[in-house]
């Protein structure tokens, strides 16, 4: 009963926060305009203009989606902690996190790297491993963009930190992000899976009808990062015995 409440009134208190911080810095509801057009951009032009380069194209590329995820990062930062929202953070915060976010990807790359090697092995049973595995690593990582502009941590730290911070807050967690997948799968049929690019889950074509449910779509992402955000920086810092006796005061 206790735990109901206190996602009750966590939630409540999350979502005064985020309110604020929208109707202070109301530009935030286009970053999700922004951010997925900068990242169609970057890799139209990296695989067009640089094709043939091999290995070194999937680096390069990498560089560029850490960069633009940093950015993304830091401008969240920044309406987080300071509540506050300038354009200049977008250019600003492209190199902020690019160490800490291309460590986790090089981390990923290399998961994915044992799990091919593996196949090689195990034949059809990867399937089911790739599939558990997949599971397991959207509910343990769900928070790792929160943790990486958050925790003052490197890469495989913030990784086994968000296990950590699962394992002790994942009904907190999960029941608001299970609210924000099912409101964007209904608006624009793409799937948030709490990734590093949380601008893939959104897609358009040239139809009117599809461009506004794209402007719509984002401006539900962009709430919900900032509602994440809020949410794992309280959840962080607080324990719910803690949370209960602080409301008792």
């Amino acid at each position: 009963m206790n735990i109901i409440n206190d996602i009750i009134l966590v939630n409540k208190e999350i979502l005064k926060r985020t309110k604020d911080s929208i109707s202070r810095n109301p530009e935030v509801l286009l970053l999700g305009v922004v951010y997925s057009i900068m990242s169609i951009l970057a890799g139209a032009l990296i695989f067009n203009l640089l094709a043939g380069l091999g290995i070194l194209l999937g680096i390069i590329y990498a560089l560029v989606e850490s960069a633009i995820v940093s950015s993304y990062l830091f401008v969240l930062d920044n309406v987080i902690v300071y509540n506050r929202f300038r354009w200049k953070d977008i250019q600003n915060g492209l190199t902020y996190y690019i160490r800490k976010v291309y460590g986790v990807l090089f981390i990923f790359y290399l998961a994915n790297l044992i799990l091919g090697f593996l196949s090689n092995l195990l034949g059809p049973i990867i399937v089911a491993i790739v599939f558990l595995t997949g599971i397991v690593a959207f509910i343990a990582l769900n928070p790792l963009p929160e943790a990486l502009y958050v925790k003052d941590r490197d890469s495989l730290q913030t990784i086994l930190y968000c296990v950590d911070f699962m394992r002790e807050n994942w009904l907190n967690w999960l029941v608001p992000n299970m609210v924000l997948v099912g409101m964007l799968y209904l608006t624009t049929g793409g799937l948030f899976n709490g990734g590093l690019n949380p601008f893939k889950a959104l897609s358009f074509s040239t139809s009117i009808s599809s461009i506004i449910l794209y402007i719509v779509g984002s401006a539900i992402l962009s709430t919900g990062m900032v509602y994440r955000g809020h949410l794992f920086k309280l959840l962080s810092t607080t324990t719910l015995r803690k949370r209960m006796f602080m409301r008792k005061l």
